[in-house]
């Protein structure tokens, strides 16, 4: 195996440990509650998109995206 074929593989291996792992971490959000969920910015509906997307593609993608007040709880300098 050539050194490209190796690190496209490990890089390929890392991206999609890390996918799963987010999708795991957004299915276990389906056990919050509204109010949780509306804490961090969302809505049951964004979480169970997001978990509709292709098993090959992020969650934590879209619910970057779906948040509400993107910039709640970041401190101003």
């Amino acid at each position: 195996m050539s050194k490209f074929n190796a690190t496209a593989l490990l890089s390929w291996s890392v991206a999609a440990f890390g996918t799963w792992r987010n999708r795991r971490a957004v299915a276990n959000m389906r056990d919050f509650d509204d109010a949780q969920l509306a804490d961090i910015g969302l809505s049951r509906r964004d979480v169970e998109i997001a978990l509709q997307a292709p098993i090959s593609t992020d969650p934590m993608l879209h619910l970057i995206g779906a948040r509400k007040n993107p910039l709640k709880g970041v401190r101003h300098s």
